[in-house]
C-alpha cells in the first residue's frame, strides 16, 4: 500500500474516532513531508537540534498532545498519538524520538505532579517552550534500573544529589529544562536502591552537562552525560511519592513500548516506499530490477511486515486507550516491530546495492537508525522475559 493511501479508522466504546483521527493523520503527514523532512536533511548535515521545526511543531499543539487543556495542551487520546507517531517516524526517526521523550516527560508531570509543579512546568512543556528529558540510565544501570547509583539525600529542606547519568536524550539543548531525574533515596535489605523521582531545573547549582556523544545516527538529537556534584534542589522538587520512583517510571513504559512499535512501522513503510521507487527505476540486464523475483520477495516482505506491525501496534494502542492491561502486548509490539524494522532496512540496503552504502540515499540512514530501536525503551531480550513471565514461565 502506498504511503498516501494509508488512513486509519477506529472506534471504541461506541465512540467513533475515525474523522478526527484521519484529520490528525493527514495534518501530521503533510507537516512531516514538508517541514520535518527538511529538518532531517539539516540534522544530517549539521547535527544541530531542529529548533525551528520544533517551534512549528509546537505551534500545532503537538508538544502538548497528551497534556490536559487546562494546562495548555490539546489533550488528545494515546491512540491518536500513536497514529501521529508513525507518520513522523516514516520521515524522521530522530524527530520522532525527540518528540517521544518530550511527551513521556510531560505525561509524567501530568500523572505525578502536584498543582504547583504542573503550573510551573507542565504549561511550558505543553507549548514546547521547554524540552523534556528523563535521567535514568547510568554507566552501570541500563536494563537493570535497580542498579542506579545516583544518590539524593534530604538535608535542611533540600535534596543533595550526587552521581552521573549517561545517554540522556534532550537534556543539553538551549530549551532543555525541568529534567526528571531518578535517584536513590534509600535502600532495601539486600542493598538494592529505592528510587525516587525529582525535578531538576537546568540552572541547579552542582548540576552540569557532561560530554555529548558522536552517534552513527539520530543526528540532531542531543544525547549526553549528566553530572551531579552536590546538586541542590528544594525538598518540594520531589515528583510523586518518595520511594516509588521505579514504579512510577515503569508505569509509563507500556505506552513507550507501543510508541516503538509505531517507530518500527514507520521505518518499515519508509523502506518499502524507497525500495519500490528505486527498484522500478533501476535497470539491470535490460529491465527494471522490480521484475526480478528475489527483489519482489523482499519488497513483498516489507509490505507484509508494515501492515502486520501497524495493525498490532494499533491494537495495543486501542487496549491502552481503553485502560486495559496491555503489558504483554506492548512488549510484543516493541519486539516484533523493531526487529521487523531491522530486517526491512537490511533488505532495503540489499535492493539498493552499492548505492545503499552512500549517504545520499535514505536507506543508508534507515540502516544506521534501525538497530538502536531493539535496545531503547528496554532491550528486546528484556521484552522476551516479560512476555515469558506473562505466559506463566
Amino acid at each position: 500500500m502506498d504511503s498516501n493511501d494509508r488512513l486509519i479508522s477506529y472506534s471504541a466504546n461506541g465512540r467513533s474516532f475515525e474523522s478526527e483521527t484521519i484529520e490528525l493523520q493527514r495534518m501530521v503527514r503533510a507537516f512531516a513531508e514538508k517541514e520535518i523532512s527538511k529538518a532531517q536533511e539539516k540534522m544530517d548535515e549539521s547535527h544541530d537540534f531542529p529548533y525551528d521545526c520544533w517551534q512549528k511543531w509546537s505551534d500545532l499543539g503537538m508538544a502538548g498532545i497528551l497534556v490536559p487543556e487546562e494546562y495548555g495542551g490539546v489533550e488528545l487520546d494515546p491512540f491518536s498519538y500513536i497514529v501521529a507517531m508513525e507518520e513522523v517516524a516514516r520521515v524522521s526517526q530522530t524527530f520522532a524520538l525527540i518528540w517521544q521523550v518530550h511527551v513521556l516527560v510531560g505525561n509524567m508531570y501530568n500523572l505525578l505532579g502536584n498543582d504547583d509543579q504542573k503550573d510551573t512546568w507542565l504549561r511550558k512543556f505543553a507549548t514546547g517552550e521547554i524540552l523534556g528529558a528523563f535521567g535514568l540510565t547510568e554507566p552501570n544501570a541500563g536494563s537493570d534500573a535497580g542498579g542506579v547509583q545516583t544518590r539524593a539525600v534530604l538535608e535542611n529542606g533540600h535534596w543533595k544529589i550526587n552521581g552521573n547519568k549517561i545517554f540522556i536524550s534532550n537534556a543539553g539543548t538551549e530549551i532543555s529544562d525541568g529534567l526528571i531525574l531518578m535517584a536513590a533515596t534509600d535502600k532495601k535489605a539486600d542493598g538494592r536502591p529505592i528510587l525516587s523521582s525529582f525535578i531538576v531545573p537546568r540552572n541547579t547549582p552542582g548540576f552540569k552537562l557532561g560530554q555529548s556523544f558522536k552517534k552513527m545516527a539520530w543526528h540532531g538529537m542531543d544525547n549526553r552525560e549528566l553530572v551531579f556534584e552536590n546538586a541542590t534542589i528544594p525538598e518540594a522538587n520531589l515528583l510523586g511519592v518518595e520511594g516509588a520512583g521505579l514504579k512510577q517510571a515503569l508505569s509509563g513504559l507500556n505506552l513507550g513500548r507501543i510508541v516503538f512499535g509505531a517507530l518500527g512501522a514507520g521505518l518499515i513503510q519508509a523502506c518499502l516506499d524507497e525500495s519500490l521507487e528505486y527498484a522500478k527505476q533501476r535497470r539491470q540486464f535490460g529491465k527494471s530490477i522490480s521484475s526480478f523475483q528475489l527483489v519482489q520477495a523482499k519488497i513483498a516482505d516489507m509490505a507484509i511486515h508494515a501492515e502486520a506491525v501497524r495493525s498490532f501496534t494499533l491494537h495495543a494502542a486501542r487496549l491502552f486507550n481503553e485502560g486495559k492491561d496491555c503489558q504483554a502486548e506492548a512488549a510484543m509490539v516493541k519486539t516484533f516491530g523493531t526487529e521487523m524494522a531491522t530486517k526491512a532496512t537490511l533488505d532495503a540496503f540489499q535492493i539498493h546495492g552499492g548505492y545503499g552504502f552512500m549517504e545520499d540515499y535514505k536507506v543508508n540512514r534507515y540502516f544506521r537508525e534501525s538497530k538502536m530501536l531493539e535496545i531503547g525503551e528496554g532491550t528486546n531480550e528484556i521484552q522476551r522475559l516479560l512476555i515469558a513471565k506473562h505466559l506463566g514461565c
